[in-house]
């Protein structure tokens, strides 16, 4: 090469700590944003309750003996500027040949499928036989769960997940 700069063991090194910076920071920052970020986890004592996988299999062999099926409507009312998106929950409980099913005990949790710390939970009224509902509060927009969990006399007899849809 002629007229260019001899490459010297000074800009060797300076060329090898560059490259290993840029390597070093964007490693950095993608363990930053992945600490900081959903874990994916789905439940705090995921080992106890394989641990009881069975008694889980049971229970839910019992649900689907009874035949119940429900059906989840979120209403939204007018979003107050800064509020949380209020609405109301309505939930229709039915067994085999569409007949309602009544004096229950009903709750719904709302969790966000991407974002923790933001779960609600209402307990729901039979407003007529087989309809439950709630008054509910999300703190934001987007996609919700709504796990139900229907009790009679204090044991759970239905569980189901419901996906929602709360729209601006």
């Amino acid at each position: 090469m002629t007229g260019g700069r001899p490459i010297t063991g000074r800009m060797a090194l300076v060329g090898v700590l560059v490259f290993f910076g840029v390597i070093f920071a964007a490693n950095g920052a993608l363990v930053f944003f992945a600490l900081d970020s959903w874990p994916g986890l789905t439940t705090d004592n995921a080992y106890e309750e394989g641990l009881a996988y069975n008694r889980t299999l049971d229970s839910a062999a019992a649900q689907a003996r009874l035949g119940w099926t429900s059906a989840v409507v979120f209403t939204p009312a007018e979003k107050k500027e800064n509020g949380p998106w209020t609405g109301q929950l309505r939930l229709r409980l039915t067994g085999r040949g569409d007949i309602p099913v009544t004096r229950l005990d009903a709750r719904a949790r709302f969790r966000r499928p991407v974002k923790e710390g933001f779960d609600v939970t209402v307990t729901l009224e039979e407003v007529a036989p087989g309809q439950y509902a709630a008054p509910v509060a999300l703190p934001l927009a987007g996609r919700w769960y709504a796990d139900i969990d229907v009790r009679r006399s204090g044991a759970t007899v239905y569980r189901m997940r419901h996906k929602l849809m709360v729209t601006p």
